[in-house]
C-alpha cells in the first residue's frame, strides 16, 4: 500500500498521511526525529486521493477525498463530522480555504467539475467546469487574495489559470505549455507560487515561470537536465529556493542569489538537525537526497515553504494553512521499513544525488514586494494610476489597498493631480419645443483605459424622449437631468436623473417641484434647478423667484431635495426690494453655496445661501450681455466666479474676486482657425458667422464654441482648439451642447462583512462586488 499524500497541520505538530487504499493516518510530532500515530481512519472506499487540514469553527479537522466521489471531514479522534456528496466522478483534489470567519472547501473531480462546499451539509454552492476537465489542483496566493488552478486534460494538454472569484470564471490563462499531439498522458502538471508574484510549473522536462500579472511565459529552464516529464516542485516561503524532483528519485535545489546566501547560512548547523520529524512505520522514501548544510525542510518535497517544525509557521506559503501549498497527488513508493526505528534521513538518503542549480531571479519580485509593503511608497504608486477606473481596480486588490485608495485625504490629492477628464459631449436637437434626439459624441484620443466607459455612453438609449416635450437640463458628475413637461400645463414637469456611466443606478425620478402661490400682479421670473455636489449622493436645489410687474419687489424661494426624501424641503426664503431683472441667458451658476444670475444688461445678482442675503455687482467696464457671447462659470476660489466674453475672434476671461474684476486671459482664435476648414465661416468676413459660446466648463478649463456650422472645443490649459462636430445638411441650427466628465469621487464597492451576504463565490477581501467604475 503506497502513500498518496502527506501534509502538515497548521500548527506544525500533526502530520496527515493518505494512502492508496481507503486509509489515512494522523501522527503527532513529538520531537525532532520522532512521531507517534494517534489515529487510523477508514476514510473512503478505494484510494484516498487527497488530504488537508482545516479549522471550521476554530476546531482542527482533517478533510479527505477519494475514488468513492465523496469529500469527508473528520475530527482528531477519527469521528466523521461532515460528508459531502455530489460529484459524479472520483474526487481528485481538495482545497480548504477561509475568508474572515467563513470556511469552505473547493473540490475537483476527474470529470473536470469544480464544486465549493460550506460546513453545513446543504450541498455544493458552485458547479463549474475547469480547464482541461480532468486532473486539477488549486492554490491561493500567499496573501490569500488570488486563486489559481493547474491541471492536465485526458489528451495530455496542460492548463494554468487564475480565477475571477466573484464571477466564477477564468480571469486569465497562462500560455507556454506545449500542445500534445500524441494524446498519450504521461503525467499531471504540478505548480506553485512564490511570494504572490511568480508562478512555476513543471512540464516537458523543464521548469516554466510566469509573472502572475502576465500570461506570457517569463522564462523556461532545464535546470541542468535529468528532470522527469512532469517534475514536482515547491518554493520555500521566501520564494528564493525551489525544490524540483529528478528522474533518479532525487531532487535539485534551485536558488537565486538570495537563496544561495540562505543556503550558506545553514553550513554551521549541527548534523542532528537533518533527522526527519516523520516516523514512517510502513513507508520509506527511496533515493531522496540530502547534503550537509541543508535544512530538513529542504529535504522534504511536500512542504518546502514550511519552517522547521520545532518553530512552526501557522501559514503554508502565506495562504490558508489547510490548503495553501499542498503538493497534490504525491506518490511515495511502497517499501518495508523497521517500524521501531525513526526515519533517519542520514541513513536512507544518498548525498551524491543532491544538486544545486541556479533559478530564475526573483530578486526583482522581492524588491517589488518590499516597495508594495511600504504604505508611503504604495500610496505614491497608486496616485499615479491616472484614472478613477484604474483607482477602483487597484482598491480591489486587497483591503489594505482599498483603505489607501478610498481614504479622503488621498482622494483629495488624487483629484488635484488627475482632475476628472472630459469624456465627450451631448448634442440636444429640438423641433417645435419637442425633443428630437440626444446624441453623445466621444472626444478623440481617449486612452484605452476609458474604452469601456465610452462604449457604455454610446450604447445608452434616449429613445424614450424622442418626440416628447422634454428638455435636457444639464449633466453633473456623471448624471444627466432631463425634464419632461406636461402637455397641457408646461409649468408642470417631471425631472429624471439618468446615470449613463453607471446604468445599475437606474432612473431617479425627482418629486414634483413645490407649488408656489403667485398673487395677482406678480409673475415668476426664475424657475431653475441646480445640482449640489455631495459624495456619492444626489441633492438638488430648486430656486424660484416671484416678482411684481415692475420687478421692484421679489421673493426668492429655495427648496432642497435629497435622494431618498419623498418631498422637497424649504431651504431658504428671501424678500427683497432690489430691482431683479433676471435673464435666462447666460445660465445661472451655483458655486460655493452662492447662485450667480445674470440681470439686466450688465449686472450679476448673487443669492448667498449661507448668509441669506442678496447682493449685486456689475460686469467689467465695456462688457454687456449679447447674443450667446457671454457665459458664467464656477471659479476654484471660494469667493469668485468666471466671466467669459467673446468679441469677434477673441475670448476674454475675467475673474471676479472680492469687489474687483481681474482679466485672467485673452485668447485670440484667428491663427487657430486660419488653417481649419469650417463650413459656413469666412475668414475675411467675421460678421458672417459670429463666434458664439455654447458651454464653459468648471473653472473655465475648457469651452465649446459655435462657429459657422461647426462646434469647436477649446482646451484653455493646453491652448488647443479642435473641431468636434460638423452639422449635417438637414440641420438648421446647432443644438445645445452638454459636456460629460468622469465621475468624482469614484464609486468604491462597500466592504461586506456580513456572512449572510456571502453568495456563491467568495472574493477574498470583497465578497461579491459587481462594480461599474466610471
Amino acid at each position: 500500500m503506497a502513500v498518496s499524500q502527506v501534509t502538515w497541520s497548521p500548527d506544525g505538530y500533526m502530520i496527515g498521511v493518505a494512502f492508496t487504499k481507503h486509509l489515512i493516518h494522523l501522527y503527532v510530532y513529538e520531537h525532532r526525529n520522532k512521531t507517534r500515530e494517534v489515529v487510523e481512519i477508514e476514510a473512503h472506499s478505494g484510494e484516498v486521493n487527497d488530504i488537508a487540514f482545516s479549522q471550521p469553527n476554530k476546531q482542527l479537522c482533517v478533510v479527505t477525498c477519494g475514488d468513492d466521489k465523496l469529500i469527508r471531514v473528520w475530527d482528531m479522534h477519527g469521528q466523521k463530522i461532515y460528508s459531502f456528496e455530489g460529484h459524479e466522478a472520483p474526487v481528485y483534489s481538495i482545497c480548504p480555504h477561509y475568508i474572515d470567519d467563513i470556511q469552505f472547501i473547493f473540490s475537483f473531480s476527474l470529470d473536470g467539475k469544480m464544486k465549493a462546499w460550506f460546513y453545513d451539509n446543504v450541498g455544493s454552492r458552485v458547479d463549474f467546469d475547469v480547464p482541461g476537465k480532468w486532473c486539477t489542483t488549486m492554490l491561493y496566493s500567499a496573501d490569500g487574495t488570488r486563486l489559481f488552478s493547474c491541471g492536465t486534460s485526458k489528451q495530455g494538454d496542460s492548463h494554468l489559470v487564475e480565477w475571477n472569484q466573484s464571477e466564477g470564471s477564468v480571469k486569465r490563462s497562462y500560455s507556454g505549455f506545449r500542445k500534445k499531439t500524441s494524446g498519450v498522458v504521461q503525467g499531471v502538471v504540478q505548480f506553485d507560487i512564490a511570494r504572490n508574484h511568480i508562478l512555476a510549473a513543471g512540464e516537458d522536462n523543464q521548469i516554466k515561470f510566469w509573472d502572475v500579472d502576465n500570461t506570457n511565459m517569463l522564462a523556461c529552464i532545464e535546470a541542468g537536465g535529468a528532470l522527469p516529464s512532469f517534475p514536482r516542485l515547491r518554493f520555500n516561503k521566501e520564494g528564493n529556493l525551489l525544490a524540483v524532483t529528478t528522474v533518479d528519485s532525487g531532487f535539485k535545489i534551485i536558488a537565486n542569489n538570495d537563496g544561495l546566501k540562505s543556503l550558506l547560512s545553514f553550513g554551521n548547523l549541527p548534523s542532528e538537525v537533518f533527522r526527519s520529524p516523520y516516523e514512517a512505520s510502513t513507508v520509506k522514501v527511496s533515493g531522496a537526497p540530502v547534503v550537509s548544510g541543508i535544512s530538513p525542510n529542504i529535504g522534504r518535497t511536500d512542504h518546502l515553504d514550511r519552517n522547521y517544525p520545532a518553530k512552526p509557521s501557522p501559514v503554508l506559503n502565506g495562504g490558508d494553512p489547510a490548503s495553501g501549498s499542498i503538493d497534490k497527488k504525491r506518490r511515495i513508493s511502497e517499501e518495508k521499513s523497521d517500524k521501531g526505528k525513526p526515519w533517519d534521513l542520514k541513513e536512507v538518503l544518498n548525498p551524491q544525488k543532491f544538486r544545486l542549480d541556479t533559478m530564475l531571479e526573483t530578486d526583482q519580485a522581492s524588491k517589488v514586494s518590499k516597495v508594495l509593503d511600504d504604505d508611503d511608497l504604495l500610496r505614491e504608486i497608486i496616485i499615479r494610476v491616472g484614472f478613477p477606473t484604474t483607482l477602483v481596480r487597484a482598491a480591489l486588490v486587497c483591503k489594505r489597498w482599498y483603505h489607501h485608495a478610498s481614504e479622503p485625504a488621498f482622494l483629495c490629492r488624487f483629484c488635484k493631480r488627475h482632475p476628472p477628464c472630459l469624456l465627450g459631449f451631448y448634442v440636444e436637437d429640438r423641433e417645435d419645443h419637442k425633443m428630437a434626439s440626444i446624441r453623445f459624441f466621444s472626444l478623440l484620443n481617449k486612452p484605452q483605459e476609458l474604452a469601456t466607459v465610452v462604449r457604455s455612453l454610446l450604447g445608452y438609449s434616449w429613445d424614450a424622449y424622442r418626440g416628447a416635450p422634454a428638455n435636457f437640463l444639464c449633466s453633473r458628475n456623471g448624471r444627466v437631468f432631463i425634464s419632461l413637461y406636461d402637455q397641457v400645463n408646461r409649468s408642470k414637469f417631471t425631472v429624471g436623473a439618468h446615470s449613463p456611466l453607471c446604468s445599475e443606478r437606474g432612473l431617479t425620478v425627482v418629486p414634483p417641484f413645490p407649488h408656489i402661490e403667485i398673487q395677482d400682479g406678480y409673475s415668476g421670473t426664475m424657475n431653475d434647478l441646480f445640482s449640489v455636489e455631495e459624495v456619492n449622493d444626489l441633492s438638488l436645489l430648486h430656486v424660484s423667484v416671484v416678482s411684481n410687474m415692475q420687478r421692484t419687489k421679489s421673493t426668492v424661494h429655495v427648496h432642497m431635495w435629497r435622494h431618498g426624501d419623498g418631498v422637497w424641503r424649504t431651504y431658504l426664503t428671501l424678500d427683497t426690494d432690489q430691482l431683479l431683472d433676471l435673464r435666462r441667458e447666460p445660465k445661472a451658476v451655483l458655486a460655493n453655496n452662492k447662485i450667480y444670475i445674470a440681470s439686466a444688461q450688465s449686472d450679476i445678482v448673487v443669492f448667498d445661501l449661507t448668509a441669506s442675503s442678496i447682493s449685486m455687482f456689475q460686469l467689467p467696464q465695456g462688457v454687456e450681455y449679447g447674443d450667446r457671447d457671454t457665459m458664467l462659470a464656477r471659479a476654484q476660489d471660494a469667493s469668485g466666479v468666471y466671466l467669459i466674453h467673446a468679441k469677434k475672434l477673441q475670448l476674454h476671461i475675467w475673474l471676479h474676486k472680492g469687489d474687483n474684476w481681474l482679466l485672467v486671459d485673452t485668447i485670440c482664435l484667428r491663427e487657430m482657425v486660419a488653417n481649419m476648414w469650417i463650413p459656413g465661416y469666412r475668414v475675411e468676413d467675421e460678421s458672417y458667422a459670429p463666434l458664439r459660446i455654447k458651454h464653459v466648463g468648471d473653472y473655465a478649463e475648457f469651452m465649446f464654441l459655435e462657429m459657422g456650422r461647426c462646434a469647436l472645443q477649446l482646451d484653455v490649459k493646453c491652448m488647443q482648439l479642435r473641431k468636434v462636430y460638423i452639422m449635417a445638411e438637414e440641420e438648421v441650427q446647432l443644438g445645445d451642447i452638454h459636456p460629460l466628465k468622469m465621475i468624482w469621487p469614484p464609486m468604491f464597492p462597500a466592504l461586506k462583512d456580513n456572512p449572510a451576504r456571502f453568495a456563491f463565490w467568495p472574493s477574498d477581501d470583497l465578497y461579491i462586488a459587481f462594480v461599474r467604475v466610471t
